[in-house]
C-alpha cells in the first residue's frame, strides 16, 4: 500500500514538473477570429494523437460530451455526431493530418462558422506533448447583428481553455490509472 501511495505521489509530482499547469491562451495575431491556447502534458505525443482520434473516447476526455455516434468513417476524414449532456448535438466533419499530429474538425450545423484543431509536438521531456489548439468562430449574415466580436472572443476563449484543462485531467488520470 505504501509502495502504490509513494509511486502515486512520485508520478502525480513528475506529471506536475512535466506538464505546468498553465494553459497559455492567446488571440492569433493573423486573424481575429481565432483564438489560440498552448499546454503540456505528461504523455508522449504520438500516443496523445493516437487517444484523441479514437472519437468514443470523447465521452470520456471531455465529460461535456454524453454521447459520440460516428456515422462516416474513411481513412483520416469522419462524420461524427457528438451529443452533449443537455441534448444537443454538434455534426462535425473531421480531416486529420497524422504526419503532424494535428485533429481538424469543422462543426457543420448551425450559423456560425466554427473549425478547431489540436495538435500534439514532443515535449522538452520524454513522454511529454506540447499541446496547440486553435479554434476559429465567427458569424455572418443576420447573427452577426446578435453576437459582437468580444462576445466572440469571450467564448472561443472559454471554450478553448476548458478544453485543453479536460483533455490534461484525462492524461493525468490515465498516467494515474497506469501507476496502479
Amino acid at each position: 500500500m505504501r509502495t502504490i501511495l509513494a509511486l502515486a505521489l512520485v508520478l502525480s509530482w513528475s506529471a506536475a514538473e512535466a506538464a505546468p499547469l498553465e494553459i497559455h491562451v492567446s488571440e492569433s495575431r493573423d486573424d481575429s477570429s481565432i483564438t489560440e491556447a498552448e499546454t503540456t502534458i505528461a504523455v508522449d505525443a504520438d500516443a496523445a494523437y493516437q487517444r484523441v482520434t479514437d472519437y468514443a473516447l470523447w465521452s470520456t476526455i471531455f465529460p461535456d460530451i454524453h454521447q459520440v455516434l460516428v456515422t462516416q468513417r474513411q481513412g483520416v476524414d469522419a462524420r461524427v455526431t457528438l451529443v452533449h449532456a443537455a441534448g444537443n448535438r454538434d455534426n462535425v466533419h473531421f480531416r486529420n493530418r497524422p504526419a503532424a499530429r494535428t485533429v481538424w474538425f469543422e462543426d457543420t450545423g448551425g450559423r456560425a462558422e466554427v473549425w478547431a484543431e489540436i495538435t500534439f509536438a514532443p515535449g522538452t521531456r520524454p513522454g511529454t506533448s506540447v499541446v496547440r489548439s486553435r479554434i476559429y468562430a465567427d458569424v455572418h449574415g443576420v447573427a452577426s447583428l446578435f453576437v459582437s466580436d468580444s462576445k466572440l472572443r469571450h467564448l472561443r476563449q472559454e471554450r478553448i481553455r476548458n478544453d485543453l484543462t479536460q483533455l490534461r485531467a484525462y492524461f493525468d488520470r490515465e498516467l494515474i490509472t497506469a501507476a496502479r
